[in-house]
């Protein structure tokens, strides 16, 4: 996280934020319940 605060954070942000939607479509479509431990609310 040091380095998101030199460069661009938001950028950072937005590479992580990506990530982080695929894992949770392949997270679901393998039947994987998110609801009850998913702790970012979009």
């Amino acid at each position: 996280m040091f380095l998101a605060k030199e460069e661009n954070a938001e950028k950072t942000y937005t590479k992580l934020k990506r990530k982080y939607l695929a894992l949770k479509v392949i997270l679901n479509v393998a039947g994987v319940n998110l609801t009850e431990i998913d702790e970012i609310k979009e």
